[in-house]
């Protein structure tokens, strides 16, 4: 009887650690399911801005039109590129924003 409950008890702590692994795993997907809808609802503002504005994206597609598609696409390269750089940049400083701070901060002697 005693080897059952020693064996019960080794499922049941097993069983334990399988359904917080799957907690876990679900929440993972149920954050980037959150991302993705957010990103979602942020384009679906934008596109309903577009249809309050009709007038400005046709002066954007008409500006477009008229730099011709070579230099366009060299713009939108050179954009990306900076867009990237601030979102490294913005990370970075993120990150060591701590580090900054605790240093500058007034130490106590005590």
């Amino acid at each position: 009887m005693r080897e059952r409950l020693i064996a019960l008890r080794e499922r049941r702590a097993r069983l334990l650690a399988r359904a917080s692994a799957e907690r876990e795993a679900l929440a993972g997907l149920l954050n980037r399911a959150d991302s993705a809808t957010a990103w979602l609802g942020k384009v679906a503002r934008l596109l309903a801005e577009a249809r309050l504005r009709p007038v400005w994206i046709a002066a954007a597609v008409a500006v477009l039109v008229g730099l011709r598609p070579k230099r366009t696409l060299k713009w939108l390269a050179s954009g990306w590129t900076l867009w990237q750089a601030y979102r490294g940049a913005r990370l970075w400083l993120r990150r060591l924003a701590p580090v900054i701070a605790a240093s500058l901060a007034p130490r106590r002697e005590g």
